[in-house]
């Protein structure tokens, strides 16, 4: 018994330091990418960036019910920190790469069955392209960029929602499908460049950019939320298979 409340206690302090050591690559790492934004844009407060990784993060060895884990999967935001490292988001990480090539595929796709008269809840396959990646609310691109994010997953659904609405434009251009098709089940109408490209894209843009927002903020959550789920078993695996190897080796020391 003595032994194995050693080799607990042992444990428990590798596990701590372990964390620590986490703790100061994540505050190196948000440190690094803050000296990367020139001093002119950072305003006269200069402050560093707050590290938000750190923010709610459970302890090593604390096991995490449900409503635990969703409680710390909440997130502070930091717009004007955000903000500033949006190069790094779109460049670094891979929250916009595969929603741009979603939106690609997805034109690509919905490109040969357009014409002028074309109703997309007519067509299945245009129905589904529309509802879930370029329809003006688009679904999939800012949950999956929310998802991949490390962090600023608002900001990442934003731009999500934002390529998602150029494309829908883009391709309503180029194949001068009515916009009265687009939303229902009307045939013909008026394309979107006599309505006024600029217009329509704003407009959409109005209701597409907060609604991105909330999803990519949502599927941060749901990702972290997983994560602190799945913690908890992988600490409990790593500590029993941690105990059975001091047994091995009194065994070994008595022979």
């Amino acid at each position: 018994m003595a032994r194995a409340k050693r080799t607990d206690r042992a444990e428990a302090r590798r596990q701590y330091r372990a964390y620590l050591a986490a703790q100061a690559e994540a505050q190196a790492a948000a440190e690094a990418e803050d000296a990367e934004i020139p001093s002119e844009d950072r305003g006269a407060s200069a402050r560093p960036a707050r590290p938000r990784e750190l923010d709610g993060g459970p302890a090593p060895g604390v096991r995490l019910g449900m409503v635990g884990a969703a409680r710390a999967a909440f997130r502070t935001p930091h717009y004007l920190d955000d903000l500033r490292n949006i190069g790094p988001l779109v460049v670094r990480t891979n929250a916009v790469w595969p929603v741009a090539a979603l939106c690609l595929i997805a034109a690509l796709i919905a490109y040969p069955r357009i014409n002028p008269q074309t109703v997309a809840a007519d067509d299945t396959i245009l129905a589904i392209v529309f509802q879930f990646v370029l329809f003006p609310l688009p679904l999939l691109p800012p949950m999956i960029a929310g998802f991949l994010a490390p962090r600023s997953t608002w900001l990442a659904g934003i731009l999500a929602s934002a390529i998602s609405v150029v494309t829908l434009v883009a391709l309503l251009v180029v194949t001068r499908m009515p916009i009265d098709s687009v939303n229902g089940h009307v045939a013909g109408g008026r394309a979107i460049q006599d309505v006024g490209v600029a217009g329509v894209t704003a407009s959409w843009l109005s209701a597409a950019l907060p609604f991105g927002a909330l999803m990519g903020a949502g599927a941060g959550w749901y990702k972290r939320f997983l994560d602190y789920m799945g913690a908890g078993k992988q600490r409990r695996t790593s500590k029993s298979s941690s105990q059975k190897r001091p047994a091995r080796r009194s065994q070994t020391t008595r022979r």
